[in-house]
């Protein structure tokens, strides 16, 4: 579990097998620790009395734990040895030990050749030499291997046990010197509280099992702050036209492509909050990275939208460069974060065979791709996903849930205190004053930042029920 908060460093995000790569130090030369009491803990868990408060959102080395996970490890809900409702990211087998290598300000810590066996001089100073580092644990004869991806139990700098042949210094639940992942509990068939011996191991000497199902390779991700807009925020959105800047609106949403830097900047200038848009699940030959998209992601046209095709959001390895040069783009031009569309290609005809699951792993990926850049994210309708998605987003943008009777399905955010920005087009609110007033009270008793726009949001007429 997390013990300490760091300052939010912009460090690499780096893909790696094992920690500071492979070492020649024997499996011979590790010491075992006997008679060690161990815990269950998960990535997701809450803050409870029951581990000191401490939440395991995110972890010692990444901001983002949860998110890169996949979501809430849930140790009650289980398919065999991953949680039941989703196929996680990175390795379900994990566990905690009570040593970080970097400080409280994310600094890494001096002289470690003289305690870690694996320690070299000229380690890369901005990588952990501990994350991802395996370990065996035995119960009854029985072993089980996990990689380290927390610092915990209730310390984090007990060198003399975690490296050494010394009990851990930590006094709280029997004196608990390691905390392990659901999947570890049931592999080995432990109690909330138990009793094994463990020791470090080098990769090259992790059998196969289920723990190499996935491998968990991210390093360090301590991602910087990004802004996360109040549940009260007002908004405009243009995404065509000559953009009205008159609007008294705390946040603009505007094209990434058609919207200059400069004139980002002024908008920030006059205190305003600006999101970017782009597709995220569609080409369109009008874009200037349009020549990007080989021609065997391209899918069926959508309906109303000339030039515009789905894309096949599987092929991540095509997809993803292009989306991550979009938000580079975005991160570039000041955007403070950014509105990815047509994130709900798996409910509709796109010429793919696209799931439920396809669509989850594609937009969880957008969202914590922009959020390694400092860039909020919005979830742009997909309405049916929400509740599993809620985490990953900052904001929910929706269009017509009112006309559509589909508001209910946006509640999670307003629970997890993230605004709703919805738009709505219909004539009859323009028309007649008492639709509009009906529209704005269903809005304001459900929390929602409403308005009514031109439906091709030209910016040229805006109501609010602000």
């Amino acid at each position: 579990m997390r013990t300490k908060a760091f300052a939010s460093t912009l460090l690499l995000s780096i893909l790696l097998f094992g920690c500071g790569g492979s070492s020649s130090t024997s499996e011979e030369e590790y010491p075992l620790h006997k008679d060690i009491t161990v815990t269950i803990f998960w990535t997701g868990e809450d803050a409870t009395s029951e581990n000191g408060y401490i939440a395991n959102i995110a972890s010692a080395w990444d901001d983002l734990w949860m998110l890169d996970y996949g979501g809430l490890d849930d140790p009650y809900n289980r398919d065999g040895y991953i949680p039941a409702s989703f196929i996680p990211l990175e390795n379900s087998f994990y566990f905690a030990l009570p040593y970080n290598d970097f400080d409280e300000n994310g600094e890494k810590k001096k002289n470690l050749t003289s305690y870690i066996p694996w320690a070299k001089d000229d380690d890369n100073t901005s990588l952990s030499i501990c994350k991802n580092r395996w370990i065996e644990i035995t119960k009854n004869d029985k072993k089980a291997y996990a990689q380290w991806e927390d610092v915990g139990p209730f310390g984090e700098d007990d060198v003399d046990y975690v490296f050494g042949d010394a009990k851990p210094a930590n006094s709280i639940n029997d004196n608990a010197g390691l905390d392990v992942s659901p999947a570890v509990r049931d592999y080995l068939g432990l109690n909330d509280i138990d009793k094994i011996s463990w020791r470090f191991v080098d990769e090259k000497d992790v059998p196969s099992g289920p723990w190499k199902n996935i491998v968990t390779t991210l390093n360090v991700n301590w991602p910087p702050p990004w802004y996360k807009p109040d549940i009260n925020t007002t908004w405009e959105w243009q995404l065509t036209g000559e953009l009205n800047t008159s609007y008294d609106a705390d946040m603009y949403d505007i094209d990434l492509f058609d919207t200059n830097q400069t004139t980002i900047a002024e908008l920030k200038h006059s205190g305003k909050k600006v999101i970017c848009y782009f597709s995220a699940g569609t080409y369109e030959d009008w874009r200037e990275d349009k020549d990007k998209f080989p021609s065997s992601i391209l899918g069926n046209d959508l309906e109303d939208w000339e030039g515009e095709k789905w894309i096949d959001i599987r092929k991540l390895d095509t997809v993803l460069p292009i989306m991550r040069e979009r938000l580079d783009l975005a991160k570039e031009k000041g955007c403070d974060g950014v509105e990815p569309d047509n994130v709900d290609g798996y409910s509709n005809d796109t010429g793919f065979d696209l799931t439920y699951q396809d669509q989850l792993i594609y937009n969880k990926t957008i969202a914590n791709e922009a959020r390694k850049r400092g860039l909020s994210v919005g979830l742009k309708n997909d309405l049916d996903q929400v509740e599993d998605l809620v985490i990953f987003y900052d904001f929910a943008l929706n269009e017509e849930c009112h006309i559509y009777n589909e508001c209910g399905k946006l509640q999670p955010f307003i629970d997890a205190n993230k605004p709703v920005f919805n738009a709505e087009y219909d004539q009859k609110y323009i028309d007649d004053s008492n639709e509009f007033e009906n529209l704005c009270k269903d809005a304001k008793s459900r929390g929602f930042q409403t308005i009514v726009l031109p439906k091709n949001l030209d910016g040229t007429f805006r109501l609010s029920c602000e």
